[in-house]
């Protein structure tokens, strides 16, 4: 079984009050490296792992020191898999593949990869369909973005169109169907429709997460299935969507 924690956007100490540790710590963009580095400490995860938000560029003084992949100097101690994919089989010492995968950026207009266009969305897309071609993926169990996918009939009411994500990455979700899809970049308290969705599609189960503050969930890698999933909420409310 693994717990894993995934954060965005609005730093909370008190989560250390709710959560002792964690075996994978995931951060979806918008906070900034101190925070990450106290979560760290105090959850002690196995592995960190985390992808930009739109607001993280304030914490590089020179663009071109912005890490995409590996271990990054300004987030000590997190992983950057944006556009990457990464099994955590043997970092975790598991026995079932578990593959995660990573996009940076809000969908909206500026400097990459703390924003993307759909034309970015397509070469994340056409990475992944190369690496599922050449068989060094099957499925993808975990996916972290900033900004949702664009899938159909997530929101009820009106949102600007750069909230409402991406097509490209929609179709992405569709196809790859992960078990957990963790995302940003809408913060609850400034609205108050549903932002935690049970995807139903050929009769599985996907979860798009709102992480914002953040998302306790335990997965089942041997099942691959999700046990539990708790929040800032005293009872997390789910939309269902049909596919």
């Amino acid at each position: 079984m693994l717990d894993i924690v995934a954060v965005s956007d609005e730093e909370r100490v008190y989560i250390s009050n709710k959560i002792k540790n964690c075996d994978i710590l995931l951060g979806c963009g918008d906070l900034s490296p101190g925070y990450l580095d106290f979560l760290m400490n105090i959850l002690k995860p196995k592995i960190s792992l985390m992808i930009y938000g739109n607001h993280d560029k304030k914490y590089f003084k020179n663009l071109y020191n912005v890490e995409l992949t590996g271990f990054s100097k300004t987030y000590k101690g997190l992983e950057i898999i944006h556009q990457d994919i990464i099994n955590l089989k043997n970092k975790l010492n598991i026995n079932k593949n578990v593959y995660i995968s990573g996009f940076s950026g809000a969908y909206s207009y500026g400097k990459k990869p703390f924003h993307f266009s759909e034309k970015d969305a397509k070469i994340f897309k056409r990475i992944l369909g190369r690496k599922k071609a050449f068989k060094l993926i099957k499925d993808i169990d975990i996916i972290i973005t900033h900004s949702p996918p664009g899938l159909e009939n997530l929101f009820e009411k009106d949102i600007s169109a750069f909230h409402k994500g991406s097509s490209i990455m929609a179709n992405i979700y569709m196809k790859y169907f992960p078990k957990i899809w963790f995302y940003g970049h809408i913060h609850p308290r400034y609205t108050d429709q549903i932002l935690n969705f049970r995807i139903h599609y050929k009769n599985k189960i996907s979860y798009l997460l709102n992480s914002v503050p953040y998302k306790y969930v335990r997965y089942d890698e041997e099942k691959k299935e999700v046990v539990e999933i708790i929040g800032e909420e005293k009872k997390i409310k789910f939309k269902d969507i049909y596919f």
